[in-house]
């Protein structure tokens, strides 16, 4: 059974193997800004070419969970540049926007904690939280950057530190994105993604008892002392390393329906129904019937044959090289351009 659950952590929602790309190009800036604890962290700065139309409206991009750098990737083994692809797209609308790798991972690697009791603390969600917020505030003080007119985009994890972030009193996003993001607390996530890998592996109802069982035990641990217990089984050790405590427990208390409930702005919603890690229907419906609710330009779009990284899908493929859909590039630039320059246009006669 030991061997069993060997490659778990390669598909779940928590894969961890990664790399550092550097991303050039005549539109970008390398910057460097400070996070929670006075961590530096390392980004890029993406300017629309005309730069004489500056001050721009501009978006903050947040990269989904494990290491996986600023362009959306976790090189060798997967390459999405999804991030990279999204600043690019928005830059020829007009639109500036920041991305910048995790403290601790690729660019920042040197900054990472090697004790045990450090690396807790530095790895705590709250210091990711506080990270974009600063991010947010750096890039709504830039001289190029139109302050009023900044927005939030996260993809999977990142759209629950969006949704975070946007309800702290020194952040005021114009406008939210939430790309592939999981609608319900994230220990339901958790467990579907365990249940589909037992699938795809053959289990046996015994050895699929016993790891649903291990997994639950493991998150109420977790929840009721920020500690993970000691006896994780091997299946699972990769999912649930030792210094994740901090890290899982207000993230396993997090509803994203509440939060997106307590977002005064407007928001979009995109998804791929191909998604293996968020469930295009059990995670997609409960965020698109807040938007439902409101009258302020929130929409939600799904597109039938595409991935977890907003990729098309074709028989026997992962969804992770190639260009955005076609559809979901539409939707999020069609959109963004209506919110951040349409509007403002607008107010300006």
């Amino acid at each position: 059974m030991r061997r069993f659950l060997a490659v778990l952590w390669s598909v779940l929602f928590f894969t961890l193997s990664g790399s550092f790309a550097v991303s050039a190009s005549p539109v970008e800036r390398f910057v460097m800004f400070k996070g929670a604890g006075d961590a530096m962290l390392a980004g890029l700065l993406t300017l629309p070419e005309d730069e004489d139309e500056a001050p721009f409206p501009a978006m903050l991009l947040l990269q989904g969970s494990g290491p996986t750098d600023r362009d959306g990737n976790q090189l060798p083994e997967i390459r999405t540049n999804l991030l990279r692809q999204i600043a690019r797209d928005l830059a020829e609308e007009g639109i500036a926007s920041l991305r910048f790798d995790k403290r601790g991972l690729h660019a920042n690697a040197k900054d990472l904690p090697q004790g045990p009791a450090e690396l807790r603390t530095f790895m705590a969600w709250e210091n990711f939280v506080a990270d974009a917020e600063m991010g947010y505030r750096w890039l709504a003080s830039d001289l190029e950057i139109d302050g009023e007119r900044v927005g939030v985009a996260g993809h999977s994890e990142g759209g629950l530190i969006a949704l975070e972030i946007s309800q702290r009193r020194k952040v005021s996003p114009r406008a939210l994105v939430l790309l592939a993001t999981p609608g319900r607390p994230f220990g339901a996530v958790l467990r579907d993604q365990l249940n589909g890998l037992l699938d795809r592996q053959g289990a046996t109802a015994r050895q699929r008892t016993f790891f649903l069982a291990e997994d639950q035990r493991i998150r109420a641990a977790i929840l009721a002392t920020g500690e993970v217990p000691d006896d994780v089984p091997a299946g699972l050790q990769a999912l649930y390393p030792s210094y994740l405590g901090l890290y899982f427990q207000p993230l396993l208390q997090l509803d994203p329906a509440k939060a997106l409930e307590g977002y005064a702005g407007p928001a979009l919603l995109l998804a791929g129904g191909r998604d293996q890690q968020v469930s295009p229907e059990r995670d997609f419906q409960p965020l698109a019937a807040v938007l439902q609710s409101k009258d302020d330009g929130s929409a939600a779009f799904i597109a039938p044959e595409v991935s977890h990284n907003l990729k098309p899908v074709k028989a026997g493929e992962a969804g992770f090289e190639g260009r955005i859909d076609a559809g979901i590039k539409a939707e999020l630039t069609g959109w963004l351009t209506r919110m951040l320059i349409d509007e403002d246009t607008a107010s300006r006669h």
